[in-house]
């Protein structure tokens, strides 16, 4: 009598990091169909959100040890669809569609949304590279969709930016973009310190923040946005002799 060899198993838990990208996926592709049907707020929720996950996911497969090159590879296509193809879709829909400026516009989200794919092929390629670094090398696509999305939150905050500032938000979209494939290094969380004695301080800032993020959520990420901004080039020169890592 011949024994049938049971297939190898594996914990859910080795599941989960993926589970969570592919989850980031619809959420991506959902904020689409809602910029679709002029429903702007729960597009920029989602999207957010997304960011959210992207961040999760990551971490949940180190903490979970269950890491593979599938995954890998799945989080670098969940990036470009969620920050490279849904974000700028949703802002030309938004913003662009029925404007006089509507083709200059798409010109700018497809430039955007090629840099956002070359910065993520520079980010593979890096994976094999010996010089490791806390920092990164350009804006990483997350911070770009989130930077991009500033003019959708001016329009969240009362501002007619399709029917005034079409052409300033096409050149901001643009600027954006070059700032994902640039090779100066961008802060990362990863690489802030602070003294142990201001634990309690940094606490209380973050706190303040996430509060701000709740009841105030697009004012609180335009002002984030225009910090982030105005910090690339004084952290850059600040680092500017530092090796920096793609990561």
């Amino acid at each position: 009598m011949t024994s049938i060899k049971s297939s190898p198993r594996e914990p859910f838990s080795k599941m989960l990091p993926n589970i969570v990208t592919i989850f980031g996926i619809c959420v991506g592709l959902t904020a689409v169909r809602m910029a679709l049907q002029d429903n702007i707020n729960a597009a920029l929720y989602l999207l957010v959100f997304a960011m959210i996950l992207d961040a999760v996911d990551g971490r949940l497969a180190r903490a979970l040890q269950s890491e593979s090159k599938i995954g890998a590879e799945l989080d670098t296509l969940a990036d470009f669809f969620n920050f490279g193809i849904a974000t700028p879709l949703v802002i030309y829909f938004t913003i662009f569609a029925n404007t006089e400026a509507s083709r200059f516009g798409w010109i700018a989200v497809m430039i955007f949304s090629v840099c956002c794919a070359l910065r993520l092929a520079r980010f593979n390629v890096s994976l094999s590279s010996d010089v490791k670094s806390v920092n990164f090398v350009g804006v990483p696509a997350p911070a770009l969709a989130c930077l991009g999305l500033s003019p959708l939150f001016l329009v969240m905050a009362g501002v007619d930016v399709a029917e005034h500032y079409a052409v300033p938000a096409i050149i901001f979209v643009v600027i954006c973009a070059g700032l994902a494939v640039g090779t100066f290094p961008t802060m990362s969380l990863k690489g802030i310190t602070f003294p142990a004695s201001m634990r309690l301080p940094v606490i209380l800032l973050v706190v303040t923040f996430l509060i701000c993020l709740i009841v105030f959520p697009w004012y609180t990420l335009l002002v984030a946005n225009a910090i982030y901004f105005l910090m690339i080039p004084i952290f850059a020169y600040a680092n500017r002799s530092r090796p920096a890592a793609d990561i």
